[in-house]
């Protein structure tokens, strides 16, 4: 695993340098956003997708049945991606907790947890969508689906207030919008991970 996962970082050391930059240029430009959810999402957008870049180049340089010839089971192949989605978005979603903490902290901690929140629905949700179709019928078929998801994530986000969900208006139980949301997106985020292994397993190669 711990070589899947090395695999997995020297190839987006090799191929995604400009998409890191990117992402620290709007990283350092977030902390001035003043409320521009563009600069403030567009890092964890472009993280959500490398998954599908990396997948696109496994796809160009035969890497599955590459793999296929090493100690490496299918289980392992898929969990090292989405160990590796998991940490990339993990490590956004903290630099970008300290930029929004600098701008809206202590006043605003409502929006601020409305936001952390919505980065992290958006950097799991869309790898979740992603993966198992690209495991069971390749990257470019999973191009339009990331798109839709990050749509419903952003609109979701928008929609849902903050200080409260109760079923039928009743008054029962009040569960925070922040809070449902990330537990939907790590609910989706490890069905998924379920899901591709099971594709994977039954993929020929």
């Amino acid at each position: 695993m711990k070589a899947l996962l090395l695999k997995e970082f020297y190839m987006a050391k090799s191929y995604m340098r400009v998409f890191a930059a990117m992402v620290l240029i709007f990283l350092f430009a977030s902390v001035w956003a003043n409320g521009n959810m563009f600069l403030i999402m567009y890092p964890m957008i472009i993280t959500s997708m490398l998954p599908m870049s990396l997948l696109s180049y496994d796809e160009k340089f035969h890497w599955d049945r590459y793999c296929a010839a090493m100690p490496f089971t299918r289980s392992q192949v898929v969990s090292a991606k989405y160990v590796f989605v998991l940490l990339s978005a993990l490590a956004i979603l903290l630099v970008s907790a300290v930029a929004q903490g600098i701008r809206l902290l202590p006043e605003e901690k409502e929006a601020f947890f409305s936001i952390i929140s919505m980065l992290l629905a958006m950097g799991l949700s869309g790898p979740a969508v992603l993966l198992p179709i690209i495991y069971k019928l390749g990257s470019e078929r999973a191009r339009i689906a990331y798109y839709i998801v990050i749509g419903a994530v952003c609109a979701l986000a928008f929609i849902l207030p903050y200080d409260g969900i109760s079923a039928n208006g009743a008054p029962a139980v009040s569960v925070p919008a922040p809070l449902l949301i990330c537990l939907i997106s790590v609910l989706l985020f490890a069905a998924s991970w379920l899901l591709s292994i099971r594709f994977y397993k039954n993929r020929s190669l």
